[in-house]
């Protein structure tokens, strides 16, 4: 059973140029599913079902990560990092993002239909307020969730885990005391 048997000792300097290999290996993994996806989906014309692998490696891996990161306190080390260092909060920033992304994506569904659909200035007029306004209404609560909300349960979580490290590291034996 010499597959389960473990070293007594293992050199940091390999074990972190292991992780870093690790590490380029997955971003090439994700730019060549990427790639595929793009190519598959734009230049070949094929359909949604010939990139369900390629989607599904890169939401999986992302997700993973979140996950992985959330559990072992990096977000919350991040977004102190983040703070400190620069003069908006994540907070701030994952706000402005969303309603800018909202406001973005419904210009452009609003400009769109006004352009290729309607006949007239008025009818223009028309279709670009209420796609720009329906659009709205999907998007921005969309983005505010997916972005600000998560991020804030992401680090809800992260300063969890590290609230737990830190509570099984303080139990230490009873002859510290002395």
């Amino acid at each position: 059973m010499a597959f389960y048997k473990r070293k007594a000792f293992e050199d940091e300097r390999i074990s972190n140029m292991k992780n870093k290999i690790y590490a380029e290996i997955y971003i090439v993994v994700v730019v060549i599913s990427f790639i595929s996806t793009i190519l598959k989906y734009f230049i070949f014309n094929l359909g949604p079902a010939s990139i369900a692998t390629e989607l599904t490696i890169l939401i999986a891996s992302g997700m993973y990560y979140l996950y992985r990161s959330a559990s072992l306190g990096i977000v919350s080390a991040e977004v102190e990092m983040h703070d400190s260092t620069n003069k908006w909060s994540r907070q701030k920033k994952n706000i402005l993002s969303s309603i800018a992304l909202g406001v973005g994506i419904a210009l452009v569904f609003g400009i769109n239909s006004a352009v290729q659909y309607a006949e007239g200035v008025n009818q223009s007029i028309t279709y670009f307020l209420l796609t720009t306004f329906v659009s709205l209404l999907i998007y921005l609560p969309f983005f505010f969730i997916f972005l600000v909300v998560g991020n804030q349960t992401l680090k809800k979580k992260s300063d969890n885990a590290i609230n737990k490290m830190l509570d099984e590291d303080e139990s230490g034996d009873n002859d510290e005391k002395y």
